[in-house]
């Protein structure tokens, strides 16, 4: 059994998953359901979306990085919880154009982060005096370009709320009003969002 199965196997037997899929024949797109029991933390949904996707992600991550199956697995894993916690319901065409964009932009990383951990090993390794100063943080450009890439991954009703609120410095009134929902829903989905960035911001930049 290659590494692939392996990995793949060893996340399935972790979830249970009974049938979810689309049936043989159905003309039926039944993407927005699967989408939103995602949404709402339906395990059984996400473990047959990870089904589904599976091949295609890896596919995707090994023609843009070219790297080994080890690699290509962890950008995989990676991807896939970015996109459990950013799922929004949405329709086979849709979902298809963001996974593609959401294992792009993950492989992406995966890249940066290894060039940065190479560089760190490069620099210690140089250091003649074991207390020299530690390697320097990220630049400024890496991390406004990571943003960048995070933002266009999320869903667009959820960059719509972060753009009125802080890039038009609306207030949170106008801005839950321009979203039609309330000023407690607008916070707290505001507020749920950005704890996502930051703690995918933790796991790029410790």
């Amino acid at each position: 059994m290659t590494a692939v199965a392996v990995h793949h196997a060893s996340f399935l037997r972790e979830h249970t998953i009974p049938a979810f899929e689309d049936q043989p024949g159905d003309a039926v797109d039944h993407t927005p359901h699967l989408t939103a029991a995602i949404a709402a933390g339906d395990t059984v949904a996400f473990a047959a979306f990870y089904e589904q996707w599976f091949d295609r992600c890896y596919n995707i991550a090994a023609a843009l990085t070219r790297r080994d199956e080890s690699f290509c697995l962890d950008v995989v894993q990676d991807a896939m919880l970015r996109a459990i916690r950013s799922m929004q319901p949405m329709r086979k065409e849709g979902l298809e154009r963001w996974m593609a964009r959401v294992v792009h932009t993950t492989a992406l990383d995966a890249l940066r982060a290894e060039r940065r951990r190479l560089s760190r090993e490069q620099r210690r390794a140089a250091r003649e005096d074991a207390d020299a100063e530690p390697a320097d943080p990220p630049d400024l450009a890496d991390r406004i370009e990571w943003l960048a890439a995070r933002l266009e991954e999320l869903d667009a009703e959820d960059r719509a709320l972060l753009h009125a609120r802080f890039a038009r410095e609306h207030t949170l009134e106008q801005t839950a009003r321009a979203a039609r929902l309330t000023g407690p829903a607008a916070h707290g989905r505001i507020r749920r969002i950005l704890a996502r960035l930051r703690d995918s911001a933790r796991e790029m930049f410790p």
